[in-house]
């Protein structure tokens, strides 16, 4: 509520008496401290002017009952006389009761705290105060511009209406992050409306027969916004981490794509004609995503309660089959836990395994950083590569290793009396060992030495790869 809609009350006529026109201007001072800072200049002149207000009305004392006294608009009405025929007959109509009663219940919508969510919603800034959102939105629209079509008569159903408040809820969620408290309030009192256009329907006993097709229409809008808006006790929509769900499907490519975007267009555009082909589509994007993602994620579980919660709001909005018998009525919650249990059923082996490698390749980390890495550098000088068996090597190869074991027992018998050797043989050992400048006093020493740091090497090589 701001000074341009009182102002606009004022010129069409609308405050019937003194005490709606105060409410209005305690609701403005009201909203301005309560969306502005205490001690920021709007919050210290609200306070202000809401005391001018009062001294003044206490001037003016009560409003007079003499039927002399007042505008000439204000003598008709007590008088019951008219100022405009087309205008008094267009107020009294079924159709503009009804276009009044919607508005008023969006107005008035209020959540569990008690905060009033049509307050936002009443005017758009200017072009001046958001050029970007006039840039995004292509019809920009306001619940002030909603009414004024109201009184001037361009609704001729409710339907007509309906599309104007959906287009302002969709454009508030297009222009807002799904996480925005805007966005939240739109699906709020979108949800807010469809309840409260579904009660006038209900209790319009005179209404004339309707085609089947619009309500099965308006109840799939219904159910798909409820279950859009449902939130954990932390005000979190369930359906936030719905969106990262991708619409082609990596497992089948060739199918049409499907995601939460593609249901919302087709929902709003009035493509699903029957509640089963509907919920046939929510529900496939629902098993695709929990098969895109593990059993003990955040998406699988919002997508179990989104199911749960879909089920159980259908079965309110159809009564059981009392209102509408769809073969969607079909599929219950006994069914809903069989496939939620045979799904974690089918994961679960794998996901154990994928955590099973994952644990050992953590510690086949931890041990190649403690000992060096698996390779060292005794196969090559070069740091970046490794030669073995006339094949280079390098960083990231991945190499197959076969396990052999050979007896040492067998294959080496040296004694430390074959100290001497030919010079055949001498000729086959390194030179460094033969001029002595090793730590081994003789060639022999040399060779058991060897035996054992290949041993030794071999254990280390078996143990690091579980050979």
């Amino acid at each position: 509520m701001d000074l341009r809609t009182i102002e606009h009350n004022i010129r069409i006529d609308r405050y019937n008496n003194e005490e709606a026109f105060i409410k209005d201007v305690k609701l403005m001072f009201r909203n301005a401290r309560h969306y502005n800072e205490e001690g920021s200049q709007v919050y210290n002149d609200s306070g202000i002017l809401e005391k001018i207000v009062k001294d003044k009305l206490k001037e003016l004392g009560p409003a007079p009952e003499d039927d002399d006294v007042g505008s000439p608009k204000a003598k008709l009405r007590r008088s019951g006389g008219t100022a405009s025929p087309k205008k008094a007959r267009s107020q009294t109509t079924p159709l503009q009761q009804k276009l009044s009663d919607l508005f008023e219940a969006i107005r008035n919508f209020t959540d569990n705290r008690g905060r009033r969510l049509s307050t936002v919603f009443l005017r758009l800034p200017s072009r001046s105060e958001l050029p970007d959102y006039y840039a995004a939105i292509k019809r920009p629209i306001d619940m002030e511009r909603i009414r004024s079509h109201m009184v001037q008569g361009r609704y001729q159903d409710v339907e007509s209406m309906a599309e104007d408040f959906i287009l302002m809820f969709n454009n508030a969620c297009t222009y807002n992050e799904p996480e925005s408290l805007i966005y939240r309030d739109a699906l709020l009192l979108h949800r807010a409306f469809l309840e409260a256009r579904r009660r006038l329907e209900e209790d319009d006993e005179a209404s004339a027969a309707v085609s089947v097709a619009p309500l099965i229409r308006e109840l799939i809008r219904s159910l798909f916004v409820s279950v859009m808006s449902h939130q954990d006790d932390e005000g979190r929509c369930y359906s936030d981490s719905l969106a990262e769900v991708p619409a082609v499907d990596p497992a089948n490519p060739e199918d049409p794509p499907l995601n939460l975007e593609v249901i919302r267009n087709n929902v709003e555009n009035g493509r699903y004609r029957r509640l089963d082909v509907f919920q046939e589509h929510f529900f496939e994007m629902l098993e695709k995503a929990r098969r895109l993602n593990r059993t003990d994620s955040e998406i699988f579980e919002d997508s179990v309660e989104l199911q749960q919660f879909f089920v159980k709001i259908r079965d309110e909005l159809c009564k059981n089959g009392e209102i509408l018998l769809s073969p969607a009525l079909s599929y219950t919650f006994k069914h809903l836990h069989a496939d939620i249990d045979q799904e974690k059923r089918e994961k679960l082996p794998q996901e154990i395994e994928e955590d099973q490698l994952k644990g050992e390749e953590e510690k086949k980390g931890k041990y190649e950083e403690k000992a060096g890495g698996p390779t060292g550098e005794q196969w090559s000088s070069d740091p970046q590569s490794a030669c073995f068996e006339n094949s280079t090597y390098s960083i990231g190869d991945c190499v197959y290793v076969h396990p052999t074991i050979s007896k040492w027992d067998q294959s080496l018998k040296a004694q430390r009396t074959d100290g001497r050797l030919s010079r055949e043989q001498e000729s086959r050992l390194p030179s460094h060992w033969l001029k002595s400048k090793g730590a081994h006093t003789t060639m022999a020493d040399a060779l058991w030495r060897l035996r054992d740091l290949m041993m030794r090497d071999t254990l280390n090589i078996r143990q690091a790869y579980n050979l």
